[in-house]
Parts: C-alpha cells; structure tokens; sequence
C-alpha cells in the first residue's frame, strides 16, 4: 500500500497521496477533507472524534478537547468525562479516524505516513507525534515541518510539466497560520531544488487566539465579564467569533449577535477593528517574519512571493498587513488550508521515489539550536550554552567540539545537552545527558571530544570520546518525556482500540443530529418546526435501514443544516417552509 501523507493540524487534518500522476486529497466516508481535530465523549461513554466532536464541543465543551497539538511533549492530561488522556492519546485518536478514512477511501491498510509538524515544534513535540503515530498503528517514516510543506506544494506544481531548469529562482517567504500555530519560513528555489534557509515560529499563536480577543472585546462593548461566563458560553462566543471573522473574507462588515437574560447583545466587526483589538497578536506576526528574513541573511525586497498557508491566512486582516509590511499586494495562490497537505502527498511520493518526481530534491535546517552546558562567568557562578549547531543550519549536520575539565582532579565529564537560544541552559529545553570517566588530573589537562549529529526527521545523535584513554559513549536524544517500551506501546495501543468508538456511519449520525438539536435550542416559531422536520426526516431514513436511503437523506439534510445555521447568523431566514418537501417524501 502507498504511504499518506499526514497535516495533523490543531483545529483540522487532513490526508493526501500521490496516485495517478498526481497528489490526491483523501476525503472521509462523507466526502470531507478536512477532519475537525476535536476529541469527545459523548454520554454514553463513546469517543467521538471530528465534526461530532465539534458539535459536542458546543454542547458540552467540558466533555471535549480541542486545540491540544499545542499541547504536545507536556504533562497535560484532559479529563473527558471521567477518562484522562494525554495530547499524544488525543492525537492518535484523529490519527486513527484519518487512518479509517484513509483505508476506506484507498481500499486496502495504511500502516506508513509522513507526518506535518509545525516547524518550531522543538524534540519533545516531534517525539510526541511520532508515539501519536504508533499508538494509532501508523509507523512515521518521516516528520516534515509545515512550510517545509507547503514551499514543496508551490515548487512543484511550477516544475511540473516543464524542465527544472525553466522554473524561475525564487525566495518564498512561507507564512503558515493555522488555527492554533505560526510558522515563517525563508525558501530559496532553485530549479528543482528547494532549500529552506531559515525558519521562525510561534507554537502559541493561531487563529484562536484572533477568536478568543473577538470574543473578549465582544463582552467589554456589551458589559459582560468574560472570566464569569460558564465554559459553554467562552465556547460559543468564541464559536461565533470564528464565524464572524470568517465572514470577513466576503463581507465588509459583519454583526455578531448573541442572546444573554433576555438580550440579544451584538457587535459590528470590521477588519479594521480586528487590527485595534488585537495589536500585539500583530506585532508579535511581523517580528517572526522581520526574524525569519533576517536569519536568511536577506531584506524584505528580497522576497520574490509570499506563500500562504493554513486556514487562518485566509483573514483578510492578516493579507492587508502582510501588504503593508512587505509593500506590495499579497497574491493568494491555491486553497490555503490544502496547501501542507498536498506538500506532503508530495513529499511522500518523493520518498517512495515515485518517476514523475523523483528529480525534486528537497533540504530542510535546524529549527532550534542545540548544545551543551559549560562553565560560564566566575562573576555569577552560573553555566552557560556552547552552541555545537546552530539553528537554521541545514540537516543533516554534524559538527565536532573539544571541551576540558573544569575542575581540580576530576573524575567524569558530564555532557548535558539542550535544545534553545537562551544563553543559560536551564532557560532552554534539556533533551539529555552522557556521563564519561576520566582520569583525575588538574583542571583543563583531561578532555573529551563531543559529536552532534543531527539527522533529516531530527533525532540527535551524541558521541563523546575521552583524550587520553580512549573510552567512548553515545546516545541517540530522540527525547520525550514518555518513552515507552515496546510492551508498554502496545499496552496502550490496545487500551485506546478497547475504548469505545462509534463507527463512523453512526458517528457522522451523530454530528447531523447533534447539529440538528444545536439549531432547535437556537431558534423558535416556524425555523423550530423547520428544524423538527429535518430531524424526523432524516431518522425516518435511517429506520429504512437502505445505506443508499441513509446517504442521500445525510447529505441534503447537512446542506439544509449549514444553510440554516448561516442565516440565522445573517438573521435571514426564508420562509418557504422546506419541512413540508420532507413530510410529502416521508409518506410516499
């Protein structure tokens, strides 16, 4: 079977593949192809993943997860009713729906996957993607970071078809903006090689954040106190900021309505008041990107195009202050949120040395510098960092540093390796240690030689060799906080396959009526019975029990839901009473 390529996205993934000469975005059992990445439980104890998860968020955010890719290489553990699970658990439960839809769609297992991180995702959150992996039965032969991704989508589809030598040299300036993370990277093309040159990045800035300050300066203009409303109101408020600032995107202006004690409270929102009410969400988007040009040794002038990707680049806020910063219109080329995907579609093709594009060769840097902790000032008594590689150097590297004893008649060398730019080493990430005896001498006559090697899915590999005896060490830092044996793997493997899952016939059952249900609490008069009919419509469907009745009547009845949803939020509303269509087709 071919190998997927995976974006496992903080709000949403989605899956691609190289088939038929080309890279294929791989849709659920109900035609989607982006897969909410949301965890829930619903009442009956069954996990529910994707959009009815979603729908359960907004019901009973307690009993749901989102946005835990953040989460990633931490001690967090979420407590869905009564049942914990870590951000990795969390994951490999998407990963697992992804799979599902993945072999429904190809007719046959997936068992490899190159998988999508954000590129500042330090040791600790890959580690944690890879185990995500492997707890949903997918082994990750490779971690590929998201502009990586999407400079590869771009580059690509311009050779494609031509000679590489026809492609025009570029420097992209990649600006992916997901839900939850930032990530900006410098790419240099030239013919078919891509070369990324530098990388920033934010693992805590997305398009929630935009939601959550909409949301909060709706409740300063109405007189509401956001830190007193219950988790079910901050998640529909921040619900409809999403919708609202989405609209954006075909709407000058938008109201955002919501019903408090009898009120029906509102807001306008423009893009120029989503600049006034988040400046410092702006401020710390253009110091990543002023950061990302200047460690690729260039100016902004400099950048040939600017490449957007993820869902939240579509703000039109954000393209008019890329405008404004870069001085020039911002062109946006392709569908933001496929744009990682189709990369690693790509990405895996190359890997699986696929003719058609076997000639793209792709280079990737260090996201974070590593080193080691040595003495540092006798003034403050403190250690400092020895960088060994510094970030944005391109993988795989290797460099060779020698270090001597610090102190009077030693007996071992400690080498303590972190991962960061600060210059103590307790303000950066530890990723591990190696311990060497040496002989007792004065302070700086014994010494060791130290290796880093750091390879392309960036696993560090350490060697350390003593001067005057010979004796060596090594280690292979893949890091994480939760390395577990293969038994240990497979115990909690088993213990998530054992929990229970709705198939997703029944689970996309459950989105539709708990979407349904949503809009029943949510409207009154006519659009109330409006929606009463699409509920029995569609469970008179499923009482058929024919799969061809229960899939048309699912499609139609979400596509009337979705429209219904979006005028109530346009407080629009047709009167033509779509339920009696409903009843006459229910007698017949």
């Amino acid at each position: 079977m071919a190998m997927v390529g995976i974006d496992l996205g903080t709000t949403n993934s989605l899956a691609a593949i190289w088939k038929d000469g080309k890279v294929c975005l791989i849709p659920d059992e109900s035609g989607n192809y982006m897969i909410p990445s949301i965890v829930a439980v619903d009442m009956e104890g069954n996990i529910l993943t994707g959009y009815a998860a979603r729908e359960e968020e907004l019901l009973a955010p307690e009993r749901c997860a989102s946005n835990f890719k953040r989460f990633m290489g931490t001690e967090r553990c979420y407590d869905l009713a009564g049942q914990k699970f870590l951000p990795e658990e969390l994951s490999a439960l998407v990963l697992k729906r992804i799979k599902e839809a993945a072999e429904n769609f190809l007719g046959g297992e997936i068992t490899e996957a190159v998988i999508s991180v954000p590129a500042y995702f330090n040791n600790d959150q890959r580690y944690a993607t890879k185990l995500a992996a492997e707890l949903a039965g997918i082994r990750c032969e490779r971690i590929i970071n998201e502009p990586s991704a999407a400079a590869l989508t771009a580059r690509g589809e311009e050779i494609f078809g031509k000679s590489p030598k026809e492609a025009s040299e570029q420097y992209l300036l990649v600006f992916d903006f997901g839900g939850g993370t930032l990530d900006v990277s410098v790419v240099d093309c030239f013919e078919n090689i891509v070369e990324i040159t530098a990388i920033t990045g934010d693992n805590h800035l997305g398009g929630t954040d935009f939601d959550e300050a909409i949301a909060t300066a709706f409740c300063k203009e109405n007189n509401l106190d956001w830190q007193e409303l219950s988790e079910k109101e901050k998640t529909t408020l921040k619900f409809e900021s999403k919708l609202c600032k989405e609209a954006l995107s075909v709407q000058k202006e938008v109201k955002m309505f919501y019903p408090q004690d009898g009120r029906n409270l509102s807001m306008e929102l423009t893009v120029e008041k989503i600049f006034a009410l988040a400046p410092g969400l702006f401020r710390r988007m253009k110091n990543l990107v002023l950061r990302a040009v200047s460690d690729a040794g260039l100016q902004l002038t400099d950048i040939t195009q600017v490449l957007l990707a993820g869902g939240s680049s579509r703000m039109p806020a954000v393209q008019i202050f890329l405008s404004r910063l870069f001085g020039r219109e911002i062109c946006v080329g392709g569908d933001p949120d496929f744009l990682v995907a189709r990369g690693i579609g790509l990405y895996a093709a190359i890997k699986e040395r696929k003719e058609e594009v076997g000639d793209i060769l792709m280079t990737d840097v260090c996201p974070f510098s590593l080193g080691v902790q040595v003495q540092g000032d006798l003034a403050d008594g403190k250690s400092k960092m020895c960088m060994m590689i510094e970030r944005d150097n391109i993988l795989p590297c290797r460099v060779t540093k020698h270090f001597v004893t610090a102190s009077e008649f030693q007996e071992e060398i400690n080498i303590v390796i972190y991962q960061g730019e600060n210059y103590h080493p307790e303000q950066n990430l530890k990723i591990g240690e190696l311990y060497l005896p040496v002989p007792k001498a004065p302070a700086g006559k014994e010494g060791v030689f130290v290796t880093f090697t750091y390879n392309i899915n960036g696993i560090l590999e350490v060697f350390v060799e003593s001067d005057s005896t010979g004796e060596k060490k090594s280690a292979t830092l893949v890091s994480g906080l939760r390395q577990f044996s293969a038994e240990k793997l497979f115990e909690k493997r088993e213990w998530l396959l054992a929990q229970q899952h709705l198939l997703w016939e029944e689970e996309e059952r459950k989105a539709i009526l708990l979407m349904a249900k949503r809009l029943f609490a949510q409207t009154s008069g006519t659009r109330r019975e409006y929606v009463d009919q699409i509920i029995q419509y569609y469970n008179y469907a499923w009482k058929s029990k024919s799969p061809v009745q229960i899939r048309k009547a699912g499609r139609r009845v979400l596509q009337e839901l979705i429209a219904l949803d979006m005028q109530l939020r346009q407080s629009i509303f047709d009167e033509k009473i779509f339920g009696e269509k409903f009843r006459e087709e229910e007698e017949i």
